[in-house]
């Protein structure tokens, strides 16, 4: 689908001449950058996104401030393919990042990279200790922390002074430079073990008994399928305990910021890197399916000059998030990226926006299509997916079996999948089933070079065990 609409050329120049400008803030600097990814978040936790028991009372804030995108996918459900894939921009069937140990290749342009001429600052710090330097994650930044000798995550307390001691030793306001900060918090991940006073708020209502059957079950060979919903909700409201947690020290992590500087006309992303399965489809944990609580993430977006409160419902990617900062900041986005500049879905007040995004050359594949994929964890004896790929074009969403069977569903009738192929898709369906073909073939005829992997050493798969992994 051509990216270029034709409209006058007098309006193309004056908005080249506002563009040179645009991205500059206070002092002529480009704007800091915050991006929070926190870990294994589904969407429906948020009561920006419609929860109401008041699990994120700061995220909800910030969501009055930017805007939210009411249906964003992860590109993968789970970390590695879906965090290589937002930081380029690329899908796992070219970043080839889709196993333990996986590499992300030299080649492969990081947003943080793309970022490179306006000289930013830019630091990286991540609980999640699958995501190292030396696997490639860190391209880009000058200083990347992962806590690789820990068997259990670092909190997000532990990991704010990380950041705020590199943030005070390399950047004040006054530096003629901006910086970048990206943070991975892993406090919803497995294990789930909430402090005080989020554990007893989360708890509450829920006998011990219940909760000790809903742990068991879920640690057990087999896992949900002998636990019932009732003897889940123990076990759920631990993960809500930690959904409370992260919201309440992302809330300090502003302050600290704010306090600094830091936060003044800066552009501000809060997303997730999957969601996590309750049984709402049989399973528990994540990386198995392409199902909506699997995959639908939260996704806001706080820039200088746009208008707060915006709710944006067409589907969008995180592999869309490197072509919007780089569009943010009037660069130009790199001629690899996959994804689109989501700048044009902020509101059409600003005309310096999107720039980039009309000029872009074509693809042969449809960008507001959201192709989803899950490929085999290399260095697995079994393979335990039940699914493989998915699109999603509007409401209609095709998942592909591992099997090879088709699943449609119409998202606006029944979002939580319920109801798989009824007769309203049939005609439907074969459209799908084809421009997912169509799109496959086309990404991988841009795939990158495969790298090897690296060998998985005793301690780290004891550190995978510990996250609810079977490497």
């Amino acid at each position: 689908m051509s990216r270029i609409s034709p409209f006058p050329w007098s309006r193309l120049a004056w908005l080249i001449v506002l563009a040179a400008v645009g991205a500059s803030c206070r002092d002529g600097r480009a704007p800091n950058v915050l991006v929070i990814v926190v870990d294994t978040l589904r969407a429906d936790r948020l009561g920006a996104y419609g929860n109401t028991r008041g699990l994120t009372p700061f995220l909800d804030e910030l969501a009055q401030r930017g805007t939210v995108f009411m249906h964003a996918y992860a590109p993968s459900s789970w970390t590695i393919p879906s965090v290589a894939s937002m930081l380029t921009s690329r899908y796992a069937s070219q970043h080839h990042v889709f196993g333990f140990g996986a590499r992300l290749p030299p080649q492969e342009v990081t947003f943080a990279e793309a970022m490179e001429p306006l000289r930013y600052i830019a630091g990286g710090f991540s609980a999640n200790h699958l995501l190292l330097e030396r696997l490639g994650y860190a391209q880009g930044f000058q200083h990347w922390y992962t806590d690789e000798k820990a068997l259990q995550p670092p909190s997000a307390a532990a990991l704010r002074r990380q950041a705020l001691e590199w943030l005070d030793g390399a950047w004040d306001s006054q530096s003629a430079q901006p910086a970048l900060l990206y943070f991975q918090f892993m406090e919803p991940h497995t294990p789930y073990d909430p402090p005080e006073p989020h554990r007893s708020h989360a708890l509450a209502g829920v006998e011990p008994q219940q909760l000790a059957i809903a742990m068991a079950a879920k640690y057990a060979e087999g896992g949900g399928k002998v636990m019932t919903r009732e003897d889940l909700r123990g076990f759920e409201r631990l993960y809500d305990g930690e959904v409370a947690t992260v919201d309440a020290e992302i809330k300090i992590l502003f302050e600290d910021l704010e306090r600094r500087g830091f936060l003044r006309d800066s552009v501000i992303l809060i997303t997730a890197d999957h969601g996590e399965e309750f049984l709402d489809h049989g399973g528990l944990s994540h990386g198995r399916a392409l199902y909506e609580e699997s995959v639908r993430v939260p996704l806001i977006l706080i820039a200088p000059g746009f208008e707060g409160g915006r709710r944006v419902m067409e589907p969008v990617s995180l592999v869309d998030i490197a072509p919007t900062l780089t569009d943010l900041l009037d660069l130009p986005v790199h001629s690899a990226f996959e994804g689109r500049s989501l700048v044009p879905l902020l509101a059409s007040t600003s005309l310096t926006s999107g720039l980039s995004a009309w000029l872009r050359p074509s693809r042969s594949i449809d960008r507001t299509d959201i192709i989803l994929q899950l490929k085999p964890k290399t260095g697995r004896a079994n393979d335990d997916r039940k699914h493989v790929l998915s699109i999603v074009r509007g409401p209609n969403k095709l998942v592909i079996g591992r099997d090879g069977a088709d699943e449609a569903y119409d998202l606006a009738a029944d979002p939580l999948e319920t109801r798989a192929n009824p007769d309203s898709l049939r005609p439907m369906t074969s459209v799908l089933a084809s421009a997912l073909a169509d799109t496959e073939t086309s990404l991988a005829r841009r795939a990158g070079a495969v790298l090897r992997r690296e060998p998985l050493d005793a301690a780290t798969k004891e550190k995978l065990r510990a996250l609810g992994y079977q490497p």
